[in-house]
């Protein structure tokens, strides 16, 4: 969950870095420094895609600081096991730190643990899950998540591709997660810097990234592309947020995630302006160390905006 991108088959992992607070005297003539606590930071994540083979399951460990100085550092030899509802146990084991994270600072690290898509294609929407983890000195932490429920698209009606003539808004519905705190709305829009270029709006990323988010499970409903992005339209160009209020321009597309999460997700994210945790985390996982077992479900879709020389087969959207 760091830098907000997309929801793909692989965990976003908060970095919860390191702080040393100091102390003085109201003459300044004498500092306290406080070590900082060196503890183990877990962040375990379970997606759940239905309708797809497997869920992505990871666990991200890393402790808040090492007697270098240096942000963190990587916890090798932990042992990551996550129980299902029926007894069925599944093991994590260790693989490239690109599975958990897309970055991570400079002077940080951190180790990945991940379950083969393979073992974790019975997890399913609303199954209440166990995570135990033993650190390499004896020490452990142990978790429960619910996964949220299944929901569908109402609008459009399934997964996959669709068309919308050009500026025309979608509204996207979609029914209620049971046992969802929050709904993560994404989309990634192709295709703008050429489109655009003719008005003279300068587009400096594409694809273009957007992030919202509906921090009510009631809250089901939202207008793409115009409502999406909430948490970036400061950093937008005028004029590109302006085009986006009137729907995608000709000669784009866009993938489009809805994302269900649970309360120990919305609990413990934060990143940039993206912080539905409100001031402070608050951890779902309990012993030698801090962290989160959250869980997620997502469904997705493409949208398709023809221009005069390309028509595509797929269904129309439902405009706004």
């Amino acid at each position: 969950m760091p830098a907000h991108r997309m929801l793909r088959r692989g965990a976003r992992l908060v970095w919860v870095g390191a702080a040393v607070a100091c102390m003085g005297g109201c003459e300044l003539t004498q500092t306290t420094l406080v070590q900082a606590a060196d503890e183990v930071v877990a962040e375990v994540n379970v997606q759940v895609y239905p309708g797809t083979p497997g869920s992505v399951l990871t666990a991200f460990l890393h402790r808040t600081v090492d007697p270098s100085g240096t942000l963190s550092e990587e916890v090798p030899g932990a042992g990551v096991v996550v129980r299902r509802p029926d007894g069925a146990t599944i093991e994590l084991a260790p693989t490239d730190r690109g599975t958990c994270v897309e970055a991570t600072p400079p002077t940080g690290g951190g180790t990945c643990y991940w379950a083969n898509l393979g073992v974790t294609d019975r997890i399913r929407p609303g199954e209440r899950l166990e995570v135990s983890i033993t650190l390499p000195d004896g020490g452990t932490l142990k978790g429960t998540t619910t996964v949220p429920g299944d929901f569908a698209l109402l609008t459009p009606g399934q997964e996959g591709l669709c068309k919308v003539p050009p500026e025309t808004p979608v509204e996207v519905r979609w029914s209620r997660s049971d046992g969802a705190w929050a709904y993560v709305n994404e989309a990634l829009i192709e295709g703008l810097r050429a489109a655009l270029a003719p008005e003279g709006i300068t587009v400096d990323q594409d694809p273009l990234y957007l992030l919202g988010i509906s921090v009510s499970a009631a809250d089901t409903t939202i207008v793409f592309p115009g409502e999406f992005g909430v948490f970036d339209r400061f950093e937008l160009d005028q004029g590109l947020a302006l085009a986006l209020q009137k729907g995608l321009p000709a000669g784009t597309n866009a993938s489009v995630t809805i994302t269900a999460a649970d309360r120990n997700y919305s609990n413990w994210v934060r990143g940039g302006n993206f912080n539905p945790s409100g001031r402070v985390r608050i951890p779902s996982l309990q012993g030698d160390g801090t962290g989160v077992f959250a869980s997620t479900v997502t469904r997705s879709f493409t949208v398709l905006v023809p221009d005069d020389s390309t028509a595509y087969n797929a269904p129309a959207c439902s405009g706004g």
